[in-house]
């Protein structure tokens, strides 16, 4: 998607980047973690924004597309922590430009764990040409839930 506008994200994009993140998991996590940890994971008054903001370590991002925030990612060194498209622009290409983005700004080997039962991201990340690797735990908000590992192998 040519027209759509990546930058690093900023204190005041935290609300609409929460509403994102919440949507997103919501869609993505629903029968896998429960709702509730979702929404507070997501709450934009939570301390791990501005965390994620300041951090050194952590590249945050935000991508527009008409002038409006439509998805976000966080990064860590070549591991992509987070990636979400807000659901009412899936199938539109964001996804896919920002994941390309992402995999640009990590250089070889970029990484990201997925959960199991997470079916439409396993399916994206594999029609991506990632690898799946092995199984790994991930926590969420405090809870261990099983997950796969995925990989560009550059």
């Amino acid at each position: 998607m040519s027209d759509l506008n990546i930058r690093k994200a900023e204190a005041a994009d935290i609300p609409r980047i929460a509403e994102i993140y919440r949507d997103a998991r919501l869609l993505a996590y629903g029968g896998i973690v429960p709702d509730a940890d979702v929404i507070a994971s997501a709450a934009p008054d939570r301390p791990k924004w501005q965390e994620l903001l300041t951090d050194p370590a952590v590249s945050f991002f935000v991508a527009e597309h008409g002038g409006r925030i439509v998805a976000m990612a966080i990064m860590e060194g070549r591991k992509l922590e987070s990636l979400h498209v807000d659901p009412a622009a899936h199938g539109g290409g964001i996804g896919r430009s920002f994941l390309a983005f992402c995999r640009r700004h990590a250089g070889p080997g970029m990484e990201l764990y997925c959960l199991a039962g997470n079916d439409r991201a396993i399916g994206f990340y594999r029609k991506a040409g990632m690898r799946q690797a092995e199984d790994v735990d991930q926590v969420i908000f405090g809870n261990v839930y099983p997950a796969h590992r995925f990989v560009y192998e550059d």
